[in-house]
């Protein structure tokens, strides 16, 4: 009797574990599936703003930075001459510290539900600071943002850029914005990064 349930519990345990992997694998690939996806509808848009002619800050320009919040950044030559410049850019709204009626708020190549669960590499995000007296809730589909840009330069930064003076549409022309709804469990303040 008592090998049998020790059988039992080692295959019930068995089978608890190959599930456990099978979801795991498959919510990486959904997951990775939907970051492709997310990649392609941003450069789409960004396709269709240059094919009318609008000049584009484009997220390979930030990618080349090198460094660390703490020690600084090394920016690139191409990248410098953005410097203090009108720009426009297309990413994924994320907030900073608000939710709603933001003045500020991070701007991201690809999407992701919070940025204090999954930080991107610092080289990928973007602050954002809206017009003066202006204010913007978070959306779903990529915005294009235009404002001038500013390079943080030495140790010890909040970001390596800001787009300052910003003002916002929807990344595709004429596309109506439809407001992202963030899980309440990321509202919190206590709430941590995801292991």
């Amino acid at each position: 009797m008592r090998n049998r349930v020790k059988r039992e519990l080692i295959m019930f345990v068995g089978v608890v574990v190959v599930l456990a992997g099978v979801v795991f694998v498959n919510y990486n690939f959904n997951r990775g599936a939907l970051a492709v996806a997310k990649e392609k509808e941003r450069q789409a848009a960004e396709s269709e703003r240059q094919s009318k002619g609008m000049e584009l800050l484009k997220w390979h320009h930030m990618r080349k930075t090198k460094g660390t919040l703490r020690k600084g950044a090394t920016f690139t030559d191409e990248l410098k001459e953005w410097n203090n410049k009108q720009v426009n850019l297309i990413g994924f709204m994320v907030p900073e510290n608000t939710f709603r009626e933001m003045t500020e708020f991070m701007l991201l190549p690809l999407p992701i539900e919070c940025y204090f669960c999954k930080r991107p590499p610092v080289r990928d995000v973007m602050a954002i600071q809206m017009e003066e007296g202006t204010t913007t809730e978070i959306y779903e589909q990529p915005v294009l943002i235009n404002g001038v840009m500013r390079l943080h330069e030495g140790p010890n930064q909040k970001y390596f850029y800001t787009i300052e003076h910003a003002a916002l549409v929807a990344a595709n022309d004429g596309e109506r914005l439809q407001r992202r709804y963030i899980k309440p469990e990321h509202m919190l303040p206590q709430h941590t990064k995801e292991t």
